[in-house]
């Protein structure tokens, strides 16, 4: 099945909207429709300015996803030693 440029256009739109308006209620099935899209594709062309824009992106949401990791394992690690010192009081 195809999709047509009118199509595209049309999910490009919704999709523009809800980023711009903040509808954070519907960015999981915005961001579901554009992964099947991209999903689908081997490889497109786009223009440097996009590519550009698209690394950007990435290296942002690469580094947050980094940061909150990092900090889930500061917390875990002060959660495993409150733990310990926990046990530690009990014996």
């Amino acid at each position: 099945m195809k999709m047509t440029q009118k199509e595209l256009s049309h999910l490009i739109f919704l999709s523009e909207v809800v980023l711009t308006g903040k509808k954070k209620s519907l960015m999981e099935e915005t961001l579901q429709c554009l992964l099947y899209i991209v999903k689908s594709v081997e490889e497109v062309e786009l223009p440097d300015t996009v590519v550009d824009q698209i690394e950007s992106l990435t290296a942002l949401i690469e580094s947050d996803l980094r940061n909150e990791n990092e900090r889930i394992q500061e917390i875990r690690g002060h959660l495993d030693w409150s733990q310990k010192g926990r046990r530690k009081q009990q014996d």
